[in-house]
């Protein structure tokens, strides 16, 4: 049988020390023995909000989009083209599997601006690999030593946005007032399509398919882009540039470890791929 006894302070200060002594020691290695939980990261979300969204006739306008992890399955189809722009075509269409509330319907995918396509190829980047972009190598021009730099894709990428309403502009050329529409998802498909062309063709298939009039004139004989100036070319593709929505990897600089200075680090989607 077990007695238990209540030991007071007053009558017997110095075991009643010891015990207590022994009590916090006991509850400190009892402490030390319990394991630390590992903090757990929340998952990149899947839902992406638009830069500029879709207007659809008749239906409510599409605004997010819902993406997946790639897998297994998707890294042999990738691993079948040679192309790294039907790769991206490919990783598109495989990983985004909800435009707004529906599931994603070929068509709409292609009418998404490229700016938007080019911000779905970067969210599906980040759920896959994560945020971090590792560059390693001569990267400063300043310095001899090299370097090791880190981008974060959420912290250092800039997303500009656009009102869908400044999806069409105008642009003031010698030929007359050129109304044109930013490049859509079709635009891509025509340059991928585009095999073996110089770089001035592929302004023309960019231009051919941004181009909706000229003078008011509808765009019906795409001949003309041909006649255009090069000036008018190179005005109308720089506005074009300067105003397309999405991520802006070209835009990206950070401080040089080494030496401070800020150092270019422009990316392209290809490269976000590459791991």
């Amino acid at each position: 049988m077990t007695t238990e006894t209540t030991i007071a302070a007053t009558d017997n200060p110095g075991l009643a020390n010891k015990l207590a002594s022994e009590a916090v020691a006991l509850a400190e290695q009892e402490k030390a023995a319990t394991p630390v939980r590992a903090e757990i990261r929340n998952p990149a979300n899947p839902i992406v909000e638009l830069a500029v969204g879709l207007d659809v006739p008749f239906e409510e306008r599409i605004t997010t989009a819902e993406i997946r992890e790639l897998n297994g399955a998707d890294e042999e189809a990738i691993a079948r083209l040679n192309d790294p722009a039907k790769a991206l075509m490919l990783i598109l269409e495989r990983a985004v599997v909800k435009l707004g509330n529906k599931p994603t319907e070929k068509d709409l995918l292609d009418a998404l601006l490229a700016g938007d396509r080019e911000l779905l190829l970067l969210a599906i980047r980040k759920l896959t690999f994560g945020n971090e972009v590792n560059l390693e190598g001569n990267i400063c021009q300043a310095c001899v030593e090299p370097q090791k730099i880190q981008i974060d894709l959420d912290t250092d990428v800039e997303v500009k946005k656009l009102n869908i309403e400044d999806v069409e502009f105008t642009v003031p050329c010698k030929a007359g007032e050129v109304r044109v529409k930013l490049p859509t998802g079709f635009t891509q498909k025509a340059l991928v399509a585009s095999t073996n062309k110089t770089a001035a063709e592929l302004d023309s298939v960019v231009l051919k398919n941004c181009i909706l009039s000229i003078n008011d004139k509808p765009l019906l004989n795409q001949s003309e882009v041909l006649r255009l100036s090069i000036k008018d070319r190179r005005d109308i593709l720089k506005e074009i540039s300067n105003r397309n929505p999405g991520p802006q990897l070209s835009e990206i600089s950070k401080p040089c470890p080494n030496c401070g200075q800020e150092v270019s680090l422009p990316l392209t989607l290809a490269d976000l791929f590459q791991e």
